[in-house]
Protein backbone atom coordinates (compact mmCIF):
# COMPACT_ATOMS: atom_id res chain seq x y z
CA UNK A 1 0.00 0.00 0.00
CA UNK A 2 1.57 3.31 -1.03
CA UNK A 3 0.62 6.75 0.25
CA UNK A 4 -1.16 7.36 -3.08
CA UNK A 5 -3.20 4.16 -2.82
CA UNK A 6 -6.20 4.49 -0.49
CA UNK A 7 -6.78 1.67 1.94
CA UNK A 8 -10.02 -0.29 1.90
CA UNK A 9 -11.12 1.58 5.03
CA UNK A 10 -10.48 4.93 3.33
CA UNK A 11 -12.44 3.78 0.28
CA UNK A 12 -15.23 2.56 2.60
CA UNK A 13 -15.39 5.96 4.34
CA UNK A 14 -15.80 7.68 0.97
CA UNK A 15 -18.83 5.68 -0.18
CA UNK A 16 -20.50 3.81 2.70
CA UNK A 17 -23.00 5.06 5.27
CA UNK A 18 -21.50 4.71 8.75
CA UNK A 19 -24.58 3.23 10.40
CA UNK A 20 -22.45 2.11 13.35
CA UNK A 21 -19.04 3.71 12.89
CA UNK A 22 -16.08 3.24 10.58
CA UNK A 23 -15.05 -0.40 10.95
CA UNK A 24 -11.54 -0.81 12.37
CA UNK A 25 -10.63 -3.80 10.19
CA UNK A 26 -10.85 -4.45 6.43
CA UNK A 27 -10.98 -8.19 5.81
CA UNK A 28 -9.90 -9.63 2.48
CA UNK A 29 -10.13 -13.40 2.94
CA UNK A 30 -10.95 -16.18 5.34
CA UNK A 31 -10.41 -19.89 5.87
CA UNK A 32 -12.33 -21.71 8.56
CA UNK A 33 -12.43 -19.52 11.65
CA UNK A 34 -9.39 -17.51 10.57
CA UNK A 35 -9.62 -14.22 8.61
CA UNK A 36 -6.98 -11.86 7.24
CA UNK A 37 -6.98 -8.10 6.79
CA UNK A 38 -5.48 -6.15 3.90
CA UNK A 39 -2.15 -5.85 5.75
CA UNK A 40 -1.93 -9.64 6.10
CA UNK A 41 -2.69 -9.76 9.84
CA UNK A 42 -4.75 -12.76 10.91
CA UNK A 43 -7.64 -12.89 13.37
CA UNK A 44 -9.97 -15.53 14.74
CA UNK A 45 -13.52 -14.77 13.60
CA UNK A 46 -15.64 -15.20 16.71
CA UNK A 47 -18.65 -13.53 15.09
CA UNK A 48 -19.05 -15.93 12.16
CA UNK A 49 -20.50 -13.27 9.86
CA UNK A 50 -23.20 -12.60 12.48
CA UNK A 51 -23.95 -16.34 12.38
CA UNK A 52 -24.04 -16.69 8.59
CA UNK A 53 -20.65 -18.43 8.48
CA UNK A 54 -21.06 -20.95 11.26
CA UNK A 55 -19.24 -23.56 9.17
CA UNK A 56 -16.33 -21.18 8.72
CA UNK A 57 -15.08 -19.19 5.76
CA UNK A 58 -14.51 -20.94 2.43
CA UNK A 59 -15.73 -24.30 3.76
CA UNK A 60 -15.14 -26.70 0.85
CA UNK A 61 -18.61 -28.28 1.05
CA UNK A 62 -20.29 -24.85 1.05
CA UNK A 63 -18.11 -23.59 -1.83
CA UNK A 64 -18.93 -26.72 -3.84
CA UNK A 65 -22.67 -26.49 -3.15
CA UNK A 66 -22.82 -22.78 -4.05
CA UNK A 67 -20.81 -23.32 -7.24
CA UNK A 68 -23.00 -26.27 -8.23
CA UNK A 69 -26.23 -24.35 -7.67
CA UNK A 70 -25.10 -21.09 -9.30
CA UNK A 71 -23.88 -23.01 -12.35
CA UNK A 72 -27.40 -24.48 -12.65
CA UNK A 73 -29.76 -21.71 -11.50
CA UNK A 74 -29.06 -18.55 -9.53
CA UNK A 75 -31.39 -16.72 -7.19
CA UNK A 76 -35.00 -16.52 -8.35
CA UNK A 77 -37.94 -14.49 -7.15
CA UNK A 78 -40.56 -16.08 -4.92
CA UNK A 79 -42.96 -15.47 -7.80
CA UNK A 80 -41.69 -18.70 -9.34
CA UNK A 81 -41.11 -22.22 -8.01
CA UNK A 82 -37.63 -23.69 -7.68
CA UNK A 83 -36.74 -27.17 -6.47
CA UNK A 84 -33.99 -26.24 -3.97
CA UNK A 85 -36.44 -23.96 -2.14
CA UNK A 86 -39.00 -26.74 -1.92
CA UNK A 87 -36.34 -29.17 -0.72
CA UNK A 88 -35.23 -26.77 2.02
CA UNK A 89 -38.81 -26.12 3.15
CA UNK A 90 -39.48 -29.86 3.29
CA UNK A 91 -36.32 -30.39 5.35
CA UNK A 92 -37.21 -27.59 7.79
CA UNK A 93 -40.70 -28.99 8.34
CA UNK A 94 -39.20 -32.46 8.81
CA UNK A 95 -36.92 -31.06 11.53
CA UNK A 96 -39.87 -29.32 13.21
CA UNK A 97 -41.73 -32.63 13.15
CA UNK A 98 -45.13 -31.41 11.99
CA UNK A 99 -46.79 -30.13 8.83
CA UNK A 100 -46.90 -26.43 8.13
CA UNK A 101 -45.90 -23.73 5.68
CA UNK A 102 -42.56 -21.99 5.25
CA UNK A 103 -41.97 -18.33 4.41
CA UNK A 104 -38.37 -17.54 3.48
CA UNK A 105 -36.94 -14.12 4.30
CA UNK A 106 -33.67 -12.39 3.50
CA UNK A 107 -32.84 -11.56 7.10
CA UNK A 108 -33.79 -12.09 10.70
CA UNK A 109 -35.31 -8.60 10.78
CA UNK A 110 -37.64 -9.51 7.92
CA UNK A 111 -38.57 -12.81 9.56
CA UNK A 112 -39.38 -11.01 12.82
CA UNK A 113 -41.35 -8.35 10.93
CA UNK A 114 -43.36 -11.11 9.22
CA UNK A 115 -44.02 -12.81 12.58
CA UNK A 116 -45.21 -9.47 13.97
CA UNK A 117 -47.63 -9.07 11.05
CA UNK A 118 -48.89 -12.65 11.28
CA UNK A 119 -49.50 -12.21 15.02
CA UNK A 120 -51.89 -9.34 14.24
CA UNK A 121 -54.01 -11.71 12.13
CA UNK A 122 -55.20 -13.26 15.41
CA UNK A 123 -57.18 -10.09 16.11
CA UNK A 124 -55.06 -9.49 19.19
CA UNK A 125 -52.50 -6.68 19.25
CA UNK A 126 -50.31 -7.26 22.31
CA UNK A 127 -46.72 -8.38 21.99
CA UNK A 128 -44.26 -9.15 24.77
CA UNK A 129 -40.51 -8.95 24.23
CA UNK A 130 -37.46 -8.59 26.46
CA UNK A 131 -35.46 -5.58 27.54
CA UNK A 132 -31.99 -5.68 26.00
CA UNK A 133 -33.20 -7.79 23.08
CA UNK A 134 -32.42 -7.13 19.43
CA UNK A 135 -34.85 -8.16 16.70
CA UNK A 136 -33.84 -5.99 13.75
CA UNK A 137 -34.04 -2.52 12.26
CA UNK A 138 -37.27 -2.56 10.27
CA UNK A 139 -40.05 -0.52 11.89
CA UNK A 140 -41.84 -3.53 13.37
CA UNK A 141 -38.73 -5.40 14.47
CA UNK A 142 -37.34 -2.19 15.95
CA UNK A 143 -40.52 -1.89 18.04
CA UNK A 144 -39.80 -5.42 19.30
CA UNK A 145 -36.18 -4.55 20.11
CA UNK A 146 -35.81 -3.83 23.82
CA UNK A 147 -33.22 -1.08 23.46
CA UNK A 148 -34.97 2.31 23.70
CA UNK A 149 -31.91 4.20 22.45
CA UNK A 150 -32.15 2.36 19.12
CA UNK A 151 -35.89 2.95 18.75
CA UNK A 152 -36.12 6.60 19.85
CA UNK A 153 -34.86 8.24 16.63
CA UNK A 154 -37.55 6.45 14.61
CA UNK A 155 -40.62 7.02 16.80
CA UNK A 156 -43.48 6.55 16.55
CA UNK A 157 -43.13 2.81 16.05
CA UNK A 158 -45.93 0.22 15.91
CA UNK A 159 -47.51 0.00 19.35
CA UNK A 160 -48.73 -2.73 21.62
CA UNK A 161 -45.26 -3.99 22.59
CA UNK A 162 -44.45 -4.55 26.28
CA UNK A 163 -40.82 -5.13 27.27
CA UNK A 164 -39.98 -7.13 30.37
CA UNK A 165 -36.62 -7.93 32.01
CA UNK A 166 -34.92 -10.83 30.23
CA UNK A 167 -34.96 -14.01 32.28
CA UNK A 168 -37.66 -12.78 34.69
CA UNK A 169 -40.29 -15.49 34.39
CA UNK A 170 -42.71 -13.79 36.79
CA UNK A 171 -42.57 -10.52 34.81
CA UNK A 172 -43.07 -12.42 31.56
CA UNK A 173 -46.08 -14.32 32.91
CA UNK A 174 -47.58 -11.09 34.30
CA UNK A 175 -47.23 -9.32 30.94
CA UNK A 176 -49.05 -12.02 28.95
CA UNK A 177 -52.81 -11.55 28.90
CA UNK A 178 -55.84 -12.25 26.70
CA UNK A 179 -54.74 -9.55 24.21
CA UNK A 180 -51.25 -11.04 23.74
CA UNK A 181 -50.77 -12.20 20.16
CA UNK A 182 -47.08 -13.04 20.37
CA UNK A 183 -44.15 -13.43 22.73
CA UNK A 184 -40.82 -12.73 21.00
CA UNK A 185 -37.77 -13.93 22.94
CA UNK A 186 -34.18 -14.76 22.09
CA UNK A 187 -32.93 -18.06 23.54
CA UNK A 188 -29.87 -16.03 24.54
CA UNK A 189 -29.59 -12.25 24.47
CA UNK A 190 -27.05 -11.58 21.76
CA UNK A 191 -26.55 -7.86 21.29
CA UNK A 192 -27.85 -7.34 24.83
CA UNK A 193 -24.65 -8.83 26.26
CA UNK A 194 -24.61 -12.56 25.35
CA UNK A 195 -26.79 -13.39 28.34
CA UNK A 196 -28.05 -16.99 28.51
CA UNK A 197 -31.57 -17.62 29.71
CA UNK A 198 -31.73 -18.90 33.28
CA UNK A 199 -32.81 -22.52 33.77
CA UNK A 200 -36.55 -22.94 33.41
CA UNK A 201 -37.09 -19.68 31.53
Amino acid sequence: MTAATPTLIQRWEAVMAANYRTPPIALVRGQGAQVWDEAGRSYVDLIGGIATNVLGHAHPAVVEAVNRQVSTLGHTSNLVVNEPGIRLAERLLDLVGRPGRVFFCNSGAEANEAAFKVSRLTGRTGVVAALGSFHGRTMGSLALTGQPEKAAPFAPLPGGVTHVPYGDTAALEAAVDEDTAMVMLEPMLGEGGVVPAPPGY
